[in-house]
């Protein structure tokens, strides 16, 4: 089993880790388990839901840098003098 499935049990999670680890003690083995148990419940937000409700369709596949980009075009398209702040001026 090359990677151990979310919905393993702790006997699974133990057999796997025998295997790959050789034997611990149960300690290490609970602290193993309950790190497990925390990264199992990260998420990663990619913004896909803003992007979803706040772009247009057309925007929807582009980059933070591109879409600053197409916006900075569109409003010099009309006629707006845009300047880019200083690298400094950016937290």
């Amino acid at each position: 089993m090359p990677v151990l499935p979310r919905e393993a049990s702790y006997g699974e999670f133990r057999d796997y880790v025998a295997e790959r680890r050789g034997p611990l003690s149960c300690a290490e083995i609970d602290e193993l388990w309950e790190r497990r148990q925390k990264l199992l419940t990260l998420r990663v937000d990619t913004g896909a839901g803003w992007r979803s409700r706040v772009l247009a369709d057309g925007e929807k596949h582009l980059s933070r840098r591109e879409l600053g980009d197409k916006r900075l075009v569109e409003a010099k398209s009309q006629g707006r003098n845009i300047e880019r702040l200083p690298e400094k001026a950016h937290f």
